[in-house]
């Protein structure tokens, strides 16, 4: 294969497919979207990673002062995931979501927050349930003063 100014490199798909199946997937789940423009879920995971990963590459969150966290059910049973929203932002709050509940995901969260130019001492405000484990990670990883 040779680059071609239309594609993404690597990508057997060209910049316009690409935007049409980024713009199908967020209006509907995966599956439903890969069945509409005919190819696997696999292949258009593949497209919403890179994109996905390319956003979460320019994250700038030095300005994060407040955040509030939740876990919620992804499936029946206790599969779960904690989002991560920031309370002062209004439009597209979500900041990260990881898998599992608990002191655990405050962890990957301090971590993902200084990786992204963010700093853990910076935020005054947690808002949460009283979940003793979300409590002793907000706690340890310095998330309010």
């Amino acid at each position: 294969m040779i680059d071609v100014p239309w594609a993404r490199k690597g990508s057997a798909f060209t910049l316009l497919f690409e935007q049409a199946a980024l713009t199908l997937v967020r209006e509907m789940p995966v599956n439903a979207a890969a069945r509409i423009i005919e190819i696997t879920d696999k292949r258009l995971w593949r497209i919403v990673d890179h994109y996905v990963g390319q956003a979460i590459e320019q994250f700038d969150l030095s300005d994060v002062k407040a955040v509030g966290l939740d876990e919620t059910a992804s499936k029946r049973g206790h599969n779960y995931v904690t989002v991560f929203i920031d309370m002062e932002r209004r439009k597209e709050p979500v900041l990260f979501v990881t898998s599992g509940k608990g002191k655990q995901t405050v962890a990957e969260f301090s971590d993902f927050l200084k990786t992204h130019k963010g700093e853990p001492s910076v935020i005054q405000e947690a808002v949460c349930d009283m979940s003793p484990a979300f409590l002793a990670g907000i706690k340890e990883r310095a998330l309010r003063r």
